[in-house]
């Protein structure tokens, strides 16, 4: 007779249990992978700085420098994106695409791009004073690697004063100064400053 029963329910009622158990399969998916996401503690973005290190190389030296727990935390550096000294029109499109978008979702904390570059879009106020994320004792001892701009915001640091740059071969080509800032809407901004804390002393462990 329980056979009966259940085959009964089975004929008519297997679309209905087969809908809740794909709805059960997939929310107890989703909800494993929300328990397993990890944090994007910040995301880097280098825009023409044409260097040979991976970014992945570039990642895993940042995770150990900022001492973050690869369990919960991991970080994004994206460098292998152009928008200027390109051939490819729709690359450089598609990259500039890149860049608007992660401003305009707050996803992006730090850019670096040619000096060029980096003045056109500051003109629109897209980087932030770098006296909000570093102290008064690091902007001197950077004394005139510092971009300032014409109603005194300190607004990046060129990349050949920072060693952090230079070891990775970052915008090191001749006749073309990289600089690098803090994008105006970070939602991480200690974690900014000390990415270019990390940079100002090469290759140190910096707390966040």
């Amino acid at each position: 007779m329980k056979k009966n029963n259940l085959g009964y329910i089975w004929e008519f009622y297997k679309w209905q249990i087969l809908a809740v158990g794909v709805a059960a399969v997939l929310g107890i998916y989703l909800l494993c992978v929300a328990l397993l996401k990890k944090e994007c503690a910040l995301f880097v973005m280098l825009l023409d700085c044409h260097t040979n290190v991976s970014q992945e190389q570039m990642e895993q030296e940042l995770l150990q420098a900022l001492q973050l727990d690869q369990k919960e935390y991991t970080v994004s550096v994206q460098n292998e994106l152009m928008i200027s000294d390109t051939d490819g029109g729709t690359y450089a499109m598609t990259s500039l695409s890149r860049f608007l978008s992660d401003v305009g979702s707050e996803k992006l904390d730090v850019c670096g791009m040619l000096e060029y570059d980096f003045l056109k879009y500051d003109a629109s106020n897209t980087f932030l004073d770098l006296r909000e994320c570093l102290d008064e004792t690091q902007l001197q001892n950077l004394d005139d690697s510092l971009l300032v701009t014409e109603d005194g915001r300190i607004a990046g640091i060129y990349a050949d004063g920072l060693p952090g740059m230079k070891k990775d071969g970052c915008y090191d080509a001749a006749g073309s100064r990289g600089v690098v800032g803090v994008v105006y809407n970070t939602k991480h901004i200690d974690a900014a400053g000390a990415y270019l804390t990390y940079l100002m002393e090469g290759s140190s462990t910096i707390l966040l």
